[in-house]
């Protein structure tokens, strides 16, 4: 064996290297091809983000029973390929133990893993060095002693078949969250569902975009590194009472309130304020591990039943004091022009606009938003994974945005997730709107994909992908029609859930 050279893209120790040569051996194929989604709800929470960001997978293999793992990487600086072979720890995570030398091709590759390089992928026993900075996961559905009342769309994550897909690839990736407050499970069981789902789902997603972890501190919620840059993320919801009902839409989703501008430019921002002010209050930027780095609020709406398709309009509206006054064309179409808007009154109560301009507001570099932190989120991933019970369908229903200049209104669609031409990433659905008086602005590099939203000229600027989801819902549908367990609004064929 060799040792890694250091130049590999890859951890300071990179795993053991097999000798890949040119002479062919025959014999029984031990490897099967499997799908990009499955290979990355398996291995990509133990991918070094070196190696992330330097590599592109071209194949992805697995043996039957998925013991071994191999992916066949394109290096980026070098234009060569290697294989690189994942295998359980003994906390049952996924990591990289062994590579292959450089190989000329992605199909050399696959020809040295079906041949020369099987044997030590397979017969080597997998060693892991410890990490010493990453503490043990958790069981979410571990039971918990002494409680009586669990919360209703936990029992139906635990209990139901419809969402065995996101309890499966749930989890998976608890095997690399750890509980560092110490309430984590008992909150996602009980009281906290919702709250805590976002924070599963930002979890995911910041390391879908190549952020590592830092758990030295529980405070705040997400500790980053990217290279040799720091940050750091609050996460906090807009709620009521956390019920099945704005925990998971069941049912046909309510229309917009019929006061709807009134509403997002009056109640909808004071919904907001609320816990932005809250943790405004906190000061998280005079703790040292933090100050002089960029600090983010991220936020989600779980305040009514299927609020979160609608409510994000509100959202900027609050944090920059501008709004928007819609008028209808000559031709019919809808515009909007942006004005600027008044504090936000809702009876004797009055929230002053423009949050970012409020004091100490400058300490907050930016606030992000998705609708898309919730289970149903984790049931598409999971089931794009492989998961699931396969008599269980979803079909995903809503807006694109029409990036069109001046399109006010988006592009509807309506797509099974498991159509082949079907794609998803965690960070999609994320949009981030930047503090202008931000004194540690973030870079919109460190977040790439995502929506960043600022107001340049007392105009809303948005930087995002040509197509990305606004909002939608998702139905499952289950060909078997099963209803024994089920609460009745769930006993039908199909059941919506919101984002």
């Amino acid at each position: 064996m060799k040792t890694a050279d250091e130049s590999h893209p890859g951890r300071e120790t990179d795993p053991p290297v097999i000798e890949a040569g040119v002479g062919v051996t025959t014999g029984e194929c031990y490897f099967k091809r499997i799908t990009s989604e499955r290979f990355a709800a398996l291995a990509l929470w133990g991918m070094p983000v070196k190696m992330r960001e330097e590599t592109l997978s071209a194949s992805h293999w697995s043996t039957e029973d998925e013991r071994v793992l191999v992916g066949v990487f394109h290096i980026l600086e070098t234009k060569e390929f290697m294989c690189v072979a994942f295998a359980r720890d003994e906390e049952g995570r996924y990591r990289p133990y062994m590579r292959s030398h450089y190989l000329p091709t992605a199909r050399a590759g696959e020809f040295a893993l079906q041949h020369e390089l099987r044997g030590g992928f397979l017969e080597k026993a997998p060693t892991f060095t410890p990490l010493d900075d990453q503490p043990p996961g958790v069981d979410l559905f571990a039971p918990i002693a002494g409680v009586s009342k669990l919360h209703d769309a936990f029992v139906m994550l635990r209990d139901g078949f419809n969402q065995a897909s996101a309890r499966e690839i749930l989890t998976e990736i608890m095997r690399w969250v750890p509980d560092l407050d110490g309430n984590l499970v008992r909150d996602f069981q009980t009281t906290g569902y919702s709250a805590r789902v976002w924070e599963l789902y930002l979890w995911a997603a910041l390391r879908a975009l190549n952020f590592d972890m830092d758990y030295g501190h529980a405070v705040p919620d997400f500790c980053l590194r990217k290279g040799d840059v720091r940050l750091f993320i609050e996460a906090t919801t807009v709620n009521s009472q956390d019920t099945l009902a704005s925990a998971m839409a069941a049912g046909p989703p309510p229309a917009p309130p019929e006061n709807f501008w009134e509403y997002m430019e009056h109640v909808m921002p004071q919904k907001f304020g609320s816990p932005l002010f809250s943790k405004l209050q906190k000061r998280y930027w005079e703790k040292p591990h933090i100050a002089g780095h960029p600090l983010i609020f991220a936020i989600a709406d779980f305040h009514a039943p299927a609020s979160m398709r609608w409510s994000h309009t509100a959202l900027p509206f609050y944090l920059y004091g501008v709004g928007v006054e819609t008028s209808v064309d000559c031709d019919g179409k809808l515009f909007g022009v942006e004005k600027s808007l008044a504090d936000h009154v809702v009876g004797s109560k009055v929230v002053p606009t423009n949050f970012f301009a409020q004091p100490d507001t400058e300490h907050i570099s930016a606030v992000l938003f998705s609708n898309a932190g919730t289970i149903v989120k984790f049931s598409r991933m999971g089931i794009r994974a492989g998961y699931g019970d396969p008599w269980v369908s979803l079909v995903r229903k809503g807006v694109w945005n029409d990036p069109r200049p001046g399109a006010f209104e988006g592009i509807p669609f309506n797509l099974d997730v498991e159509n082949p031409t079907y794609e998803e990433g965690w960070a999609d659905e994320i949009e981030m709107y930047h503090n202008p008086n931000a004194l540690h602005p973030v870079d919109e590099a460190l977040f790439p994909g995502i929506a960043h939203i600022r107001v340049e000229g007392r105009e809303h600027v948005i930087r995002s992908p040509s197509h990305r989801v606004l909002y939608s819902s998702t139905t499952s549908y289950d060909f078997k029609r099963r209803t024994d367990g089920r609460p009745t609004w769930a006993r039908t064929e199909s059941e919506g859930e919101e984002e």
